[in-house]
């Protein structure tokens, strides 16, 4: 998770005065960072699932520096990162001379910072209508950018952001003084962040260079890192239910706690970025774009049933300037709004009424607490899993959809048991450490609990704990998994107490019984629905430093030869129904049409911009309304009204849509199986 707004420094906690002693032309650092830096290392070397010495994580931990500093790449010139690097070449390798090489290249850094700074306030007071009328572009991303090469093109690039910006805020609304006169705000609230930087913020920075080396989910928690963790956990619990990120500029929804305000408004999204918030019954929204995490978590929490206002760049806008405000109750996560939910679709076919069971379980929880004070009424996934699966049992389901979209994950040990309700006795999955150790989790003894067709949901947020469960269901032969690829989380991590902070590593690998990984590719559904999410740029092997995809021999499983012998057929017969489906037909061109607006360069010309988006916008109304025609709903006479549907009670669920396609698929399954049960009987 990114905490610094300025530098972009994962995992590390950037409250940014600082003070350098300079000695003989070095930064000086003192032996504690020397010292923690040997205990990190130490422990990532001999006990990470990868272990490797410092001397061969070294560079990409150079990489990693570099590009938390300047992840736009708009501070440094090419020449100046070539030369630290050849710099640090020359030197032998030790990481007190990387440190101090580190310290030395965020002089440069601040320097260069305030130089932006005083350049784009100066520009931005003197900026007039016909420097919005440019006929050059700048790059979208600038993530993939080529460094400067010169001070004047850094200068030049300084100030098409600060273009940029201002045709953007006055596209959303603003006037050209009104986008001064936040620009202005913006910038003077990252300087003030900025010039609270610490010695030990930088320290942060280049230690958790050091352990990203070895994986995106292995970090450096230093003591004040933590209790910022702590607050933005309790955001997650007791506020909207929600976790943050930071990406240097952008306040972002990292993920939503299942059964949180939030989650339960369904008018936010992770990678949705937040940019400004505003209190209750306050018209004014307060931008926030440039804020230190913390101070935008203080924004937003409040009391349980106040509403907080906030606006946002939703993650599927194809321009900053698309914003929304959305507004949500605060309230306290409990336990209970994360239990899992049934109810029963039914569905008629050929004069004979199906009922499809459908059980909603958006976390694998566990009331750990209750269990240690031996409470017999302690709550888990698994017990109220088993007990609606008694209640539709008595209903006589046909089938039953198990839906894990967005279910993140949680306990291994839920997930087993979950496992066992519909398999019995058997290895769930297979769990190697960093020793190359290989043991298995399952039950040698059970009974299957719930015996009828089953099928489980999942999409690409299905993480960890989920793909453990959809894994194993699949690779049993038991039920059909349904969907899109999921997550590819497939890695246990630890934490371990330093002498000052914690350090959280990668310790195991998960494997399912066929030996496979679920690291980085995840569990492939049996049959594909469509989506408009581009699942490409969403999952484990999108994040910098990912371990790979392995495999390891299987072991022995049963097959319960469930599904295989039906499958292509199942295939044919969905896609038919896709192929026939108005919604689905105007989800492929709704894809077809956001992959033809990807642009990688925007317009510094604010009246090209203005046209291209009244373009998008009467596009995207059009396919809406020409959905909503098809199924004899109210279409919206504007873009605006579109966007501020909230209360619509024809709001068109994507969500039902694939419940119900999931439960035809089911039914396409029983009624195959009775066709092959009869016909076995006729020929006997």
């Amino acid at each position: 998770m990114l905490i610094c707004p300025i530098l972009g420094a994962e995992e590390s906690d950037l409250n940014l005065d600082i003070q350098f002693v300079t000695r003989d032309k070095e930064i000086f650092h003192n032996q504690e960072d020397v010292s923690l830096t040997t205990e990190i290392i130490k422990i990532l070397s001999d006990q990470h699932y990868v272990k490797k010495p410092y001397s061969s994580i070294r560079p990409k931990t150079f990489d990693l520096f570099v590009e938390r500093l300047d992840p736009a790449k708009n501070i440094f010139l090419e020449s100046e990162v070539v030369s630290y690097q050849e710099n640090l070449n020359l030197l032998n390798g030790g990481f007190k001379s990387d440190l101090v090489e580190a310290f030395k290249l965020f002089e440069i850094y601040k320097n260069r910072y305030l130089n932006r700074h005083e350049a784009q306030v100066a520009f931005l007071n003197q900026i007039m209508e016909k420097d919005l009328l440019l006929n050059r572009k700048i790059r979208r991303d600038r993530s993939e950018a080529i460094r400067p090469v010169e001070l004047n093109n850094l200068k030049t690039l300084w100030e098409d952001l600060i273009i940029n910006d201002v045709i953007q805020l006055i596209l959303s609304g603003n006037s050209l003084e009104e986008a001064k006169e936040k620009l202005l705000k913006r910038l003077t609230n990252q300087k003030n962040f900025f010039s609270q930087t610490r010695q030990e913020d930088i320290f942060n920075i280049y230690v958790n260079s050091v352990t990203s080396s070895y994986g995106p989910h292995t970090n450096y928690m230093s003591p004040k890192r933590k209790e910022d963790f702590d607050i933005n956990m309790s955001l997650s619990l007791e506020g909207i239910g929600a976790l943050l990120s930071s990406d240097g500029m952008y306040t972002t929804i990292a993920s939503l706690v299942a059964g949180g305000p939030a989650e339960k408004s369904d008018s936010i999204k992770p990678n949705d970025r937040i940019i400004g918030v505003a209190q209750d019954g306050d018209e004014n929204i307060t931008d926030v774009i440039g804020w230190r995490i913390d101070d935008v978590v203080k924004l937003i929490r409040g009391p349980k049933d106040s509403k907080v206002k906030l606006e946002i760049i939703p993650a599927t806008s194809l321009d900053d300037s698309n914003t929304q405000v959305i507004e949500i109750t605060r309230n306290i996560v409990k336990l209970e709004d994360q239990a899992a939910e049934k109810n029963i679709i039914e569905i008629e076919r050929s004069s004979k009424k199906f009922k499809i069971g459908v059980i909603e379980l958006p976390a694998f929880y566990f009331d750990f607490e209750a269990y240690q004070n031996r409470d017999y009424n302690y709550r888990s996934s698994s017990k109220d899993v088993k007990k609606l699966l008694s209640e539709l049992k008595k209903e006589n389901v046909d089938g039953l959809i198990l839906d894990l979209r967005n279910n993140g994950g949680g306990s291994l040990y839920e997930a087993n048991a979950l496992a066992h309700l519909f398999l019995g006795r058997g290895t769930t999955v297979q769990i190697k450490n960093s020793a190359g150790n290989i043991h298995s989790l399952g039950e040698k003894w059970g009974y299957q609990f719930f015996n009828a067709p089953l099928a489980i949901l999942v999409n690409k947020f299905s993480a960890s704990a989920s793909e453990i469960l959809a894994g194993a269901i699949q690779d049993y032969d038991r039920g059909l998994v349904i969907g899109t690829e999921t997550f590819g989380k497939g890695t246990v991590q630890r934490v371990d107490q330093l002498t000052s902070g914690q350090l959280k590593f990668t310790e195991s690998k998960f494997y399912r019984v066929s030996g496979s990984s679920t690291q980085n590719e995840g569990v492939t559904p049996d049959i594909s629905l469509p989506t408009i999410i581009d699942i490409d740029e969403v999952g484990e092997n999108q994040l910098p430093g990912a371990l790979e995809h392995d495999n390891i021999p299987t072991t022995r499983y049963r097959d319960f030869g469930r599904i295989d012998p039906y499958l292509d057929g199942l295939k044919e017969k969905n896609k038919q129904r896709i192929s026939q489906s108005i919604f689905y037909q105007n989800l492929n061109k709704r894809k077809e049409w956001r992959e033809l607006q990807q642009i990688d360069w925007l317009e510094l010309n604010l009246e090209k911009r203005k046209a291209i988006k009244d373009k998008t916008e009467k596009e995207l109304l059009a396919l809406e309304n020409s959905l909503r025609s098809q199924m004899n709903l109210k279409t919206f006479p504007t873009y605006q009204e579109f966007l501020d549907r909230e209360d619509d009670p024809d709001k068109i669920s994507f969500d039902k849509k694939e419940i119900r396609e999931t439960a035809n698929i089911l039914i396409d399954l029983i009624e195959s199986k009775n066709k092959t049960t009869i016909a076995s009987l006729e020929v006997g």
